[in-house]
């Protein structure tokens, strides 16, 4: 498989719409008629790849190029070391990231892309979803926080220094993000908070990930569905305006993923809709979550044409007043803890 794109510049593949795939083993996402599905419809592929699944990956990688598939490389980590990448982790995460390619390097194939998902901890993300007081713990930096990580200065630059390795080798970099930190400003408030350096290394593509379905659903009543398409709304367009020509966004989600319980679409056309939001609000690099869920919710079809068909009305949502609060309460709370975190966090 060739590298169709510089670390500079969004990629891989000849279009701007991609599919995730966390959970199915990687022998299903394989499959000849998976592989003619995603052919079909023109989508690039990002495949998570787990310590367990990794010796998979050479064979998956020969498929794709076969099936004229491009494909990014999504590694994650175990969940005892926090399982997605950030500032704690970082030295692992590279490690790890290192022996995928030598394996597919010693098969004479190499990735187009690698996918950095900035995320807490996943023990931290499940406290801090059942809320209460986890939720605080995690904002105030326990179980996982600042403890036990290295420097900011040193986080972001080997995070700057494992991308940079990565371009210079042909190889793409892009960062999946957490919307929160749409809401930063200067003092970086929300990435010190998340322990996730998104501003310093040079990612190629920057995606949001903006899940109306669980916007909407782990607000348990307090936002509706119009609330959530407002939020994606403002997302898309704090990502076109931080991020310019690499910022990309995530839709979702058809189908559950790492914490299996989270809220999924009603029907396609609450994704098609999504397209049309983000489409209107200056984003055209988007990404679905995820095939397993394509594939559990037949027909395919129906989903994959929601996603990559033209929207036929392109429109903005109106703001709702439920959307403005969380959009400026997220402001307002990055500010005052990123304040307190970088005394704590230097």
């Amino acid at each position: 498989m060739t590298p169709e794109c510089s670390g500079g510049r969004p990629g891989p593949g000849r279009n701007r719409r991609r599919i995730w795939s966390e959970l199915l083993p990687l022998e299903v996402v394989r499959a000849p008629r998976t592989l003619e599905l995603l052919r079909r419809y023109g989508l690039s592929l990002a495949v998570a790849v787990r310590p367990d699944t990794a010796a998979g990956l050479p064979d998956l990688a020969a498929a794709c190029a076969d099936a004229g598939v491009d494909v990014a490389v999504w590694p994650m980590i175990e969940d005892e070391a926090g399982r997605w990448v950030s500032a704690g982790n970082a030295a692992a995460f590279g490690a790890f990231v290192a022996r995928l390619l030598d394996a597919l390097d010693g098969r004479g194939l190499a990735a187009a892309e690698v996918v950095f998902d900035l995320e807490p901890p996943i023990e931290d993300v499940r406290r801090a979803l059942a809320g209460g007081r986890g939720a605080l713990e995690v904002l105030r930096g326990g179980g996982g926080g600042a403890r036990g990580r290295p420097p900011w200065g040193d986080a972001e630059r080997a995070l700057s220094a494992m991308a940079e390795a990565l371009h210079a080798r042909g190889v793409a970099t892009s960062a999946a993000i957490v919307p929160l930190v749409l809401a930063d400003g200067p003092s970086q408030g929300w990435e010190r908070i998340l322990g996730t350096p998104v501003s310093a290394p040079p990612w190629g593509r920057v995606g949001a990930m903006l899940y109306t379905s669980l916007i909407e659903g782990y607000a348990r009543g307090a936002l509706g569905r119009a609330d959530a398409i407002a939020l994606l709304a403002w997302g898309c367009r704090a990502a076109a305006w931080r991020f310019g020509p690499k910022a990309g966004v995530s839709l979702g989600a058809v189908g559950v993923g790492a914490l299996g319980d989270e809220p999924v679409y009603r029907s396609p056309d609450e994704l098609r809709e999504d397209v049309a939001v983000a489409v209107a609000a200056g984003v055209d690099d988007l990404a679905l979550f995820d095939l397993g869920g394509v594939l559990a919710r037949p027909p395919a079809e129906a989903w994959l044409e929601a996603f990559v068909a033209p929207p036929r009305a392109a429109r903005l949502p109106r703001a709702t007043p439920r959307a403005l609060g969380v959009a400026a309460a997220a402001a307002l709370l990055g500010r005052a803890a990123g304040r307190a975190r970088r005394r704590d966090y230097p």
